[in-house]
């Protein structure tokens, strides 16, 4: 388990079981001077570091198909934590959508998603104006 950093200001958590993926976002958030607050690899997992940290991150990126806790759950469990919670939901599996947003996703981004398209959504989530 990775710990929520302790000078996580504005930033973002990432939820995500593909180890790859993760190093992806991690870069692409690095060069964009996005600070990464923590990293779960499964939903529940998710949660307690939501509910641990402080500050709170600013955004979530939300994968669906995770162990122990799916991203629809984890996400109604962090919108009860937080109902301003920004939550940008990612799944391949396009039926989940409207769940999604039902449970509070700030925004739901199609895998696979253009990176262009994730740090938009990100930008825009933690109030700033993506890039052009």
């Amino acid at each position: 388990m990775i710990e929520c950093s302790p000078a996580c200001r504005v930033g973002i958590a990432i939820v995500e079981d593909e180890k790859e993926l993760v190093k992806v976002y991690e870069k692409a958030f690095s060069r964009r001077k996005i600070e990464i607050c923590f990293i779960a690899y499964d939903g529940l997992e998710a949660v307690k570091l939501y509910l641990s940290c402080t500050p709170r991150p600013h955004a979530v990126l939300m994968d669906y198909r995770l162990p122990i806790m799916n991203g629809l759950e984890a996400t109604s469990e962090i919108k009860k934590i937080d109902p301003e919670a920004k939550v940008i939901f990612l799944s391949a599996d396009v039926s989940v959508r409207d769940d999604a947003m039902k449970a509070g996703a700030f925004a739901f981004l199609k895998k696979p998603a253009s990176l262009k398209e994730i740090l938009d959504t990100v930008q825009k989530a933690l109030g700033r104006i993506p890039a052009v």
